[in-house]
This record gives C-alpha cells, structure tokens and sequence, in this order.
C-alpha cells in the first residue's frame, strides 16, 4: 500500500513537470478541460436517468431502483455542493 502511495506522488510529480515544460496548463487548457468535464457530466446525468428507466421498466421498483436513484442524487448533490463551492472561490 505504501509503495502504491510512493509511486502515485513520484507519478504525480513527473507528470506535473512535464506538462509544465510543454506548457499544458495554460489558460486554453483549463477552458478546455472545464468544458469537456461539464459536456462529461450533462452525458452522465442523461445515462443514468435512461438506467433508471430501464430498471424501472425490466424490475419495476425493487433495490436496484434504490441504488439507481441513490446514484443519481450523489451525483446532483456533487454538483450543487461543487458549483457552491466554485461560485464562492471567485
């Protein structure tokens, strides 16, 4: 377990440097990354909602309709509390 945590930092580091040099992190690709992670969350959201229709649909309202809309509300949860959080760091 420790070694998996040593090889994850060392990891960590050489990549950060890297990207660094090839200037990764610069504004254009923040901007990007951004919009593919909020493109990434809107695709989300619309599969979950169809695999909750379709364990509807095929099971009716048993506990994988339970673990389904458990799903879904972490993931809305995440987004109010991380768009929160966001709006109030800027």
């Amino acid at each position: 377990m420790l070694l998996g945590v040593l090889m994850l930092i060392v990891v960590h580091i050489v990549t950060y440097r890297i990207g660094k040099k090839k200037h990764m992190f610069d504004e254009r690709q923040k901007y990007i990354s951004a919009n593919a992670k909020a493109m990434s969350w809107n695709i989300t959201t619309v599969v979950i909602l169809i695999a909750w229709a379709v364990v509807i649909i095929f099971e009716g309202i048993s506990f994988s309709f339970f673990i389904m809309a458990g799903i879904f509300v972490v993931h809305s949860m995440t987004l109010i509390f991380t768009s929160t959080y966001v709006a109030n760091c800027n």
